[in-house]
């Protein structure tokens, strides 16, 4: 006590008062105001989120929540009532209520009606058990269904915010995507969602604690209201002091989120890489870094468990000092009657661990707000850079119908710029070049030059900073790219095939295809291999298609692009992690598409591009060179071309 008292009590030097503060003391009270206005910050923070919340969990599960609670309250005011008729049911007993205040004039009301319905007052006691006993089987009835239904509520809510979070996170920005890391999409699309549905589960459940607490109150008031204000204002008192555990578990949980995320991304990028790991001998390394990582998470949630049981901790000991007040006082200031006392002592001891569990429930539920607000801060985001609507695009190369094959489409690409940011350099520098009709155009140069993002510029993923993109004489937009995407078709270097069957993964891409269609795609691919695999087209190829060979997946890959019959078909780098042999095949397949599609073949192998019509040669962004691969070979800057891998 007398370290806390001021340090300048009195001037004894008879010196004038030191009117500013000293250093220290100024430190001391900028630091103290810092603190008090983040304290401040975090819970509008805080208040704001939980509001957010609300107000989805209300639009999403209208009904469904509107049913919990009304299944809640009937539970209550069941187990209320039931708690009620212990009045009349001791009375029947034999213990006097007649002085008992309100309770004494509830009794009476309840044997003179018993006295009017004519009941022998012999079973009395009879009735009134089986009344309390109808009350209780009501109670657990509607518990039963509220659960049920608080399910229902959190499986509903939890699902529509996944799916919302999924079409905005597909619906973004081609370029938005590539610049943000997958493994954060799939971390909230499970984790954080996987969190959200906990919280949930705990603000409903807090609610009905909530509920039967305020029923127990009603009764306690009819008991005493003085003592049930006593025990309201220490209830209060103990929530305000336990607000600093609260704030603490939603920092915790906040915290939690971030380690979680990098656990994920740590994970996802070494199981995408595990060949490489294995092949370096590096998974000690890898393996002492998710180590790190994990162990940083697990000791951010066990901090979020302390901060809860110490908040558990103190509000239970809190409340069985509030009880033994409320036994003091009761007896010897407010002069509460023996029997009154025993019945809200009753009520107390069930209303009190059902504030007690509302209390850990609370807390618990803040420190799973925070993966709402990543959920929904990721969602605006990505709603932020949202593709335009679908439009079509409103030409003569709109997809046709029928037997016969789609008329092949024009494209010109007009005094084209693009960078990745408006700070880095550019990488398509004022580039022109034209796709013909029914062609085959190869683009070649060096790593780096601009070929995949050429790419991605022909296929309506990224819009040129300047210049044009134009199909048939009209221009490739944002509000048309999707429509002109759907007349495309893309094969990659990464050959993208899921774990099924080969007809699921060709099926991905054309669902309506029929098995004449599938047979005709797969012959076009030269990949008729797929009917001597075991079960023909029902074979399972694997995790990535890891039970075929790079040939084999490309050639697939190729079907399942030619099943869409496109007007576009853009092979990016697509043959040169191929032998020979197997790319000879794709190249022999793409050759005989002449005249129904237009072809782009983006890479760096001499074979790819002696099969073009024509070849641009592509440096820094720029066209340094274009015509047929004759003319180009015999000219002076053949000398340009030596990075191209001599394949025949």
């Amino acid at each position: 006590m007398i370290q806390s008292m001021p340090v300048h009590t009195s001037n004894p030097s008879g010196a004038p008062p030191n009117e500013f503060p000293s250093p220290v003391e100024e430190e001391t009270a900028t630091e103290q105001s810092q603190a008090a206005a983040s304290d401040a910050t975090i819970r509008s923070g805080i208040v704001r989120s939980f509001l957010d919340y609300l107000q989805s969990l209300i639009e999403i599960t209208r009904w469904q929540l509107l049913s919990a609670v009304v299944l809640m309250t009937l539970a209550s005011l069941s187990e209320g009532m039931g708690i009620a008729m212990l009045f009349p049911v001791l009375d029947a007993a034999g213990l006097n209520m007649t002085n008992e205040g309100h309770v004494g004039h509830y009794t009476a009301e309840v044997r003179h009606l018993l006295m009017k319905l004519g009941l022998p007052h012999s079973l009395w006691l009879a009735v009134l058990l089986m009344i309390f006993l109808l009350l209780m089987a009501l109670r657990s009835l509607f518990g039963r269904a509220q659960s049920v239904r608080t399910m229902a509520t959190v499986l509903k809510f939890e699902m529509a915010l996944s799916q919302r979070l999924y079409r905005a996170i597909v619906d973004a920005e081609w370029l938005f995507l590539t610049r943000s890391r997958s493994s954060s999409f799939t971390h909230a699309l499970t984790a954080e969602m996987s969190r959200v549905n906990g919280a949930t589960y705990l603000f409903i459940g807090s609610l009905s604690s909530s509920t039967l607490a305020a029923v127990y109150i009603a009764l306690a008031f009819k008991l005493s209201a003085g003592t049930t204000l006593l025990v309201l204002g220490a209830g209060a008192l103990l929530l305000l002091i336990s607000r600093r555990w609260m704030l603490a578990a939603h920092e915790s949980g906040a915290a939690l989120s971030d380690n979680m995320a990098a656990v994920y991304a740590a994970a996802t990028e070494h199981l995408q890489n595990l060949k490489t790991i294995k092949t370096c001998d590096a998974q000690g390394a890898q393996l002492t870094i998710f180590k790190g990582l994990e162990g940083a998470a697990l000791k951010e949630s066990l901090r979020n468990t302390r901060s809860q049981a110490a908040g558990a901790f103190w509000f239970e000991a809190g409340s069985l000092t509030v009880l033994g007040a409320v036994i003091f006082v009761s007896l010897l200031v407010l002069h509460v009657g023996a029997a009154s006392l025993l019945l809200l002592l009753a009520i107390f001891t069930r209303l009190m661990p059902r504030l007690a569990t509302a209390n850990s429930q609370i807390q618990s539920f803040l420190a799973d707000l925070p993966a709402f607000e990543n959920i929904q801060r990721m969602e605006r985001e990505c709603l932020r850079h949202a593709e335009p609507r679908f439009a079509e695009l409103g030409t003569g190369a709109g997809k046709q119908t029928g037997e016969s094959p789609a008329q092949a489409s024009e494209l010109r690409l007009d005094d084209v710029c693009f960078s990745y940011g408006a700070h880095l350099p550019l990488v398509i520098d004022h580039l022109s070049m034209t796709l013909a009709a029914g062609k085959i155009t190869a683009v070649a140069g060096p790593s780096g030059a601009g070929k995949s993002t050429i790419a991605d510029l022909v296929n309506g993923l990224l819009t040129p900073d300047s210049g044009r993109v134009v199909v048939n004489g009209v221009d490739v937009e944002p509000q048309t790219a999707r429509a002109w995407r759907s007349q495309v078709g893309y094969v990659g270097p990464d050959t993208l095939l899921f774990h099924g069957s080969v007809r699921a993964n060709l099926l991905w891409a054309q669902r309506a295809a029929t098995e004449d269609d599938l047979k005709d795609a797969l012959a076009s691919a030269a990949a008729e291999f797929v009917h001597t695999l075991p079960r023909g087209l029902d074979t399972v190829i694997g995790d990535r298609g890891m039970l075929l060979s790079n040939g084999q997946r490309q050639r697939i890959a190729l079907a399942r692009a030619l099943l869409r019959k496109p007007l576009l078909l853009i092979l990016d780098e697509a043959t040169n992690s191929l032998d020979l042999e197997n790319e000879q095949r794709i190249l022999d397949a793409i050759e005989r598409l002449k005249g129904r599609a237009t072809i782009l073949i983006l890479g760096h192998r001499v074979s790819a591009a002696r099969r073009a019509d024509t070849v641009y040669i592509i440096e820094h962004g720029r066209v340094a060179d274009s015509g047929d691969w004759t003319s180009l070979a015999h000219r002076s800057q053949a000398s340009s071309l030596l990075w191209l891998e001599q394949t025949p």
